[in-house]
């Protein structure tokens, strides 16, 4: 993902003025959470380790763990933020 917006930027962008009330407040603390929310989970998506465990150290095949990335993707959605 590209550079994350500061507030003060995130602002202009949305060509909104830095003193801000009601409604117009509400809707930029959202979308300025939704930013950083998305990169956090970008971030972690791409950065996942994993790690593999066997269960039986004789067999190579035995088992192992995978990361789903969409798991990460999906642990915090959107809609949480209100």
């Amino acid at each position: 993902m590209s550079k994350i917006p500061t507030a003060k930027e995130f602002l202009e962008q949305e060509n909104l003025p830095e003193t801000l009330s009601g409604g117009t407040l509400v809707f930029a603390m959202n979308e300025f959470a939704k930013l950083h929310v998305k990169a956090a989970l970008e971030a972690a998506a791409n950065n996942a380790e994993v790690s593999i465990e066997l269960s039986n150290p004789y067999d190579p095949e035995s088992e192992y763990a995978e990361v789903n990335k969409q798991s990460i993707l999906s642990a915090y959605p959107e809609s949480n933020i209100k």
